[in-house]
């Protein structure tokens, strides 16, 4: 029972959280662009027509008839010419049912075709790169608290909080420069490595584009694990039952991951489920500086084009995934710790 009323307690809490991120969006995309944006006196509409709708999606003889028939129907499909009340409902439904509307920037056509094309660049960027940060930070720390105090913890400590205090697009550039210097071959970006390719090709072409922001989102990532690591380790090395351990016999590598690191796992489980969260917003400076066609990149456009439909759905996306795994890194909490329902 103490596990089906800790579920049931952040079932509610998400739900909660889930209502104030939708009114949250609605009001920063929905409200506060019209009110700021168009210029003083123009009506809802035409601040809607100019800020939601797009003028060419088509060419050929019927464009103009293509265009005028997709307009309306966003401008039916979003209730801007509908009261308040149903223009809210209007925007639940089409969030929640991926109905994202067109673009209205430099980028033509439907949003969520363009979601659906860039999100495998940034999940195959940010997903290695997590991964890989991960298994090197949480191993690292777990040396580190082994030999807290020693030449190697201390090297380990100052050599990853330097890095961690580089910018990224700087170490993006220090890896660039690296690669110039030891190869001969400036960054390619993928616009080139699989200009004129396809099948394996192309996604060689890919691998090879993805190698330097991989690098520096994994290098830029691994001092936070490392640290969070580390100082959980150090607090679990110093209990009473690691004291018992050791003085039952057990090898110390016994100790540290089947005691200690057991116990010292909760907050790398979070930090992981946010990371992963946050997964389809890009690495939007690493994405910008290598030119990788991802949602991260994207978004820097859509910024720049003021193409609120997609800044629209990609906040929405980047807000319910997170929620998402917040929730699922709660019910692994109450599974791996029961101290934590019971609380």
């Amino acid at each position: 029972m103490g596990l089906r009323r800790y579920i049931a307690r952040r079932t509610v809490y998400t739900m909660i959280l889930l209502f104030i991120i939708v009114v949250f969006n609605y009001f920063l995309f929905q409200v506060l662009p019209f009110t700021t944006v168009c210029p003083t006196g123009t009506s809802y509409e035409t601040c809607a027509e100019n800020l939601y709708l797009p003028e060419q999606v088509a060419r050929g003889d019927n464009a103009y008839q293509v265009i005028q028939h997709i307009r309306l129907q966003i401008f039916h499909d979003f209730g801007f010419d509908k009261p308040f009340p149903v223009r809210v409902g209007l925007y639940v439904v089409n969030m929640f049912t991926l109905n994202f509307g067109y673009h209205v920037g430099s980028l033509k056509g439907p949003v969520l075709e363009t979601i659906s094309e860039r999100a495998p660049y940034t999940i195959l960027l940010l997903g290695s790169s997590i991964i890989a940060s991960f298994i090197i930070g949480i191993g690292l720390g777990v040396i580190a608290a082994a030999k807290r105090g020693k030449i190697l913890d201390v090297s380990f400590l100052g050599s990853l909080l330097f890095l961690n205090s580089l910018p990224v697009f700087f170490l993006g550039a220090v890896l660039e420069l690296l690669q110039l210097y030891f190869t001969g071959d400036s960054y390619a970006p993928v616009a080139s490595t699989t200009q004129l390719k396809d099948g394996l090709d192309f996604y060689y072409g890919v691998l090879q584009s993805l190698f330097l922001p991989f690098l520096t989102l994994t290098f830029a990532g691994i001092g936070s694990v490392f640290l969070t690591q580390r100082a959980v380790m150090i607090d679990a090395v110093s209990e009473d039952y690691i004291l018992m351990a050791r003085a039952k016999g057990l090898g110390e590598r016994t100790v540290l991951f089947k005691h200690a690191f057991r116990n010292a796992v909760l907050p790398i489980v979070t930090a992981f489920a946010l990371s992963i969260g946050f997964i389809l917003s890009g690495a939007v400076i690493t994405e910008t500086v290598f030119k990788f066609p991802g949602l991260g990149f994207q978004l820097y456009n859509a910024v720049l084009d003021n193409d609120f439909p997609f800044e629209q759905a990609i906040f929405f996306v980047i807000s319910l995934m997170v929620l998402i795994c917040v929730f699922i890194a709660d019910i692994l909490y109450g599974l791996l710790d029961p101290r934590v329902r019971t609380g």
